[in-house]
């Protein structure tokens, strides 16, 4: 299994970097977790639309504006007869009006399907599970597991929920934390999204084997990020455009994750 990360960045891009966005492979299945601006800009088309699962981790649009690239892009690529397949996206059903703009786009070769806190999905080899999070759109968490290895992904969320992240991604090989503010800024403790100490203290308490860091306000440097997640917390990255993760390679060499 095989994490390339694709966008890092919110509210909005910015040269070199993109919205939220990360593609797991594994074998011949991808599965794309958000699909933020410019963040299909680091896809090879059309072969990465071959075997294509796209998880929509929620419906706000710095995590899904580039679905209608992803979606056309089908639609052109079946028609030239060089994918067979339709790409599959999955994403919650709320706000209705996004999920049935996106789910009606007529010039697209997809699947659709709604996820909730009680979907468990199988694509290839790797089983795929959800948690509820407190945002102000439905979101979900996205737990990925195949026999060797587990990635969660915690999307948008605040620290209200903390107890539950700690469950659901207990003794991970990797978590995706957003980490949007700083303690320094002085935020109250419940927000709508983390805090990077928040990212460390949910990775501590999880027993996770390492953290990625992403979600990062454009005009903040990554570093100040980590810095802060690192006082709780001692293995720790900022996701960068482009970065590619090997698992097995963790498991054999956990300095790279410090």
């Amino acid at each position: 299994m095989k994490l390339k990360v694709l966008g890092t960045q919110s509210p909005y891009n910015t040269i070199g970097h993109n919205c939220p966005g990360f593609l797991i492979t594994d074998g011949k299945t991808k599965i794309m977790l958000d699909c933020g601006s410019g963040s299909h800009s680091l896809l090879n088309f059309p072969n990465d639309l071959s075997n294509l699962s796209i998880i929509l981790t929620h419906l706000h649009r710095d995590h899904y504006n580039d679905i209608y690239n992803m979606q056309y892009s089908s639609f052109v690529f079946h028609n030239q007869n060089r994918i067979e397949k339709p790409i599959d996206i999955y994403m919650p059903s709320n706000p209705s009006s996004i999920y049935q703009d996106i789910s009606g786009e007529r010039n697209s070769f997809a699947n659709y399907s709604a996820i909730n806190e009680k979907t468990n999905l199988n694509i290839g080899n790797i089983g795929i599970t959800f948690c509820k999070t407190d945002h102000p759109v439905e979101t979900y968490a996205v737990k990925l597991s195949n026999n060797d290895r587990t990635i969660v992904y915690t999307s948008d969320t605040s620290f209200s929920c903390k107890d539950k992240l700690i469950e659901f991604a207990k003794n991970a090989d990797l978590l995706i934390c957003e980490s949007s503010l700083l303690t320094s800024y002085g935020f109250p403790e419940i927000n709508s999204h983390l805090t990077a100490k928040q990212a460390g203290t949910i990775a501590k308490d999880t027993h996770v084997r390492g953290l990625m860091l992403t979600h990062f306000w454009p005009e903040e440097l990554p570093e100040k990020y980590v810095e802060e997640a690192k006082s709780i917390f001692p293995k720790v990255l900022a996701a960068n455009e482009g970065q590619i993760i090997d698992f097995p390679k963790i498991q054999e060499k956990e300095e790279c994750m410090r």
